[in-house]
C-alpha cells in the first residue's frame, strides 16, 4: 500500500511538470518521496543559511545564487526525479523554470522549504 502511495506521488510529479503549481509538494509528501530509491534532493540555499539550520539529511548542497549554478545542477541525473527546495520557495521557483530548461524530466519543488520543514518541527542534519 505505501509502495503504491509513492507511487502515485511520484506520477503527480512527472505528470505535471509543465506546470509548476502542480509541482509543489509538502512536507508530508516530501517524506513520502525520500522513501523512493533514485530520488535527488538539492538544497539551493546558501552556504551561510545552510550552516545555521542545517539541511534535511540527503540533500545535495547546490547554491542557487552561486555563478556555476547551472553547472553545478547540470551534473545530476536529467533522468531521475529531482526535489529541490530553499527558504521558503522564491529560489526554488525560480531553479524549477532553469532545470525544466536544461531538460530535467521530473521536478518536484517542496515550496515551503526550510521554513516551512523547521516550523514542523523536522530534523535537519549539520554538514
Amino acid at each position: 500500500m505505501a509502495r503504491l502511495f509513492i507511487f502515485s506521488l511520484l506520477l503527480l510529479c512527472i505528470s505535471c511538470i509543465n506546470s509548476k503549481a502542480q509541482n509543489k509538494i509538502d512536507a508530508a509528501q516530501l517524506e513520502d518521496l525520500l522513501k523512493t530509491e533514485g530520488i535527488q534532493l538539492v538544497d539551493l540555499r546558501t552556504p551561510d543559511e545552510l550552516a545555521k539550520t542545517g539541511k534535511l539529511e540527503t540533500a545535495k548542497h547546490i547554491n542557487y545564487n552561486s555563478p556555476d549554478f547551472k553547472t553545478q545542477i547540470g551534473q545530476l541525473d536529467k533522468e531521475k526525479p529531482v526535489i529541490i527546495y530553499c527558504a521558503a520557495g522564491g529560489r526554488s521557483g525560480k531553479a524549477m523554470g532553469v532545470m525544466t530548461e536544461m531538460g530535467f524530466k521530473t521536478i518536484c519543488d517542496y515550496s515551503g522549504g526550510m521554513n516551512d520543514w523547521l516550523a514542523k518541527g523536522k530534523k535537519t542534519v549539520k554538514e
